[in-house]
């Protein structure tokens, strides 16, 4: 069984959380007449630091992804044959897809109760469901707009081949740098204009901007696998803690000079750091209790990242209404931050059930593939694991990542 590390689905839940209260804030605060009067602005700027788990998702992807051929190249083993791309596609295809779609299904059937009418075009839904509609302004958005990272997800695992050779070819670090350049390169070119106004907005989300927040997750599984070795200051948080407060800094000042350039590859190396550091402190033992229901949460995170934003806009409407009454705005009272808030237990609630009914199934499905594309004699050899020692012990990922 392959190992999954708490630490990774902590992370995990926190991403999750973390974009859930964002789009709360969005919510709460989009053409509400009743948040204008302090102290509520400074909390939606607080809560919209949530978009934050974005890229937090991104750098864990590209860990869990490479984990598996990491730990194939670290085993030197001469018989082991080399990815076979088709299977990988296959897998990542069950594994991801058919509750993307669902959670589809359920955005529009929402939609069409709530709003009855559908928002969006049907060129906007169907360009989402064939997870291309990040490649034009009009369905970008589309029935549930969180869906667009999802999109540079697949994007990210068809240049995951490139990435792998060039890991295998060139070494990790060397692999890095290039898809920095690459990433640098194409952001600085975006900062001329070189596009139609309508699409300025679209090409930042193109994959090729977000590659280096994807791969440095890949070098840090090289570095879990011990085929990488990171200097000692790499795994204190005080050095990811700085990397984030400069990327916080850069946030005020992102129309200046460019610097929003380098704004999302800071917050990459931050959060590259944050799990080298998580993952060079992972323990046996029992967990807290925030520990453990963020772990939890971690598990169906992509439930949770897949339904939120369409029961969340469900719920818009009232709240929307409520923020209208006299006495509401009379007294400037925070009713649409409350009717959010109180529709995210609502949330939590349907993801863990999409997850156990929709979800759950589809993982099983993923294994099974895997399971048959391995030869019928095949055994599973010993994992690497962490290749560090801290106080005379080394560290262990458990579970499935």
């Amino acid at each position: 069984m392959r190992a999954r590390s708490e630490r990774v689905d902590q992370l995990r839940g926190v991403a999750a959380l973390a974009v859930v209260a964002c789009h709360l804030s969005v919510s709460a605060y989009r053409d509400m007449p009743n948040l204008g009067g302090s102290p509520w602005p400074w909390l939606g700027v607080v809560l919209g630091f949530g978009y934050l788990g974005v890229p937090l998702f991104f750098v864990i992807s590209g860990f869990c992804i490479h984990l598996p051929q990491a730990r194939m190249l670290a085993a030197m083993d001469p018989t082991v044959s080399p990815p076979v791309w088709r299977r990988f596609f296959i897998r990542r295809f069950w594994r991801l897809y058919p509750p993307y779609l669902a959670a589809l299904v359920l955005a529009l059937v929402l939609a069409l109760l709530v709003n009855g009418a559908l928002p969006v075009s049907g060129f906007a839904v169907a360009a989402q469901a064939l997870l291309v509609h990040t490649l034009h302004p009009a369905s970008f958005d589309g029935v549930n707009p969180p869906a667009w990272s999802l999109a540079v997800e697949a994007q990210l695992y068809v240049a995951y081949p490139l990435v792998f050779w060039l890991i295998v070819r060139r070494g990790a670090l060397r692999a890095l740098a290039i898809v920095l350049g690459v990433t640098l390169a194409y952001r600085v070119a975006l900062n001329f204009e070189p596009f139609p106004p309508q699409f300025r907005g679209v090409v930042w989300e193109f994959f090729l901007a977000r590659w280096f927040e994807w791969v440095l997750g890949a070098v840090v599984a090289e570095w879990a696998v011990g085929r990488v070795s990171f200097p000692r200051v790499a795994f204190q948080p005080w050095l990811g803690a700085g990397v984030f407060g400069l990327g916080v800094l850069l946030e005020w000042h992102r129309w200046h000079y460019g610097l929003y350039t380098i704004l999302e590859p800071t917050y990459g190396v931050a959060f590259a750091l944050l799990l080298c550091a998580a993952l060079r402190r992972e323990r046996d033992g029992q967990a807290s209790a925030i520990g453990r229901y963020l772990a939890g949460v971690g598990i169906y995170s992509y439930s949770l990242y897949l339904l939120h934003r369409p029961i969340q806009l469900a719920f818009e409407p009232l709240a929307r209404h409520v923020a209208t009454w006299p006495l509401v705005v009379e007294h400037g009272l925070p009713s649409s931050l409350v009717i959010m808030a109180a529709a995210t237990p609502v949330v939590i609630w349907a993801s863990r059930l999409f997850y156990r009914y929709c979800e759950a199934p589809s993982v099983a499905r993923s294994q099974r593939a895997k399971r048959a594309s391995l030869p019928v004699d095949a055994e599973p050899g010993p994992e690497p694991g962490i290749i560090a020692a801290w106080r005379g012990g080394a560290g262990r990922l458990r579970g499935r990542v």
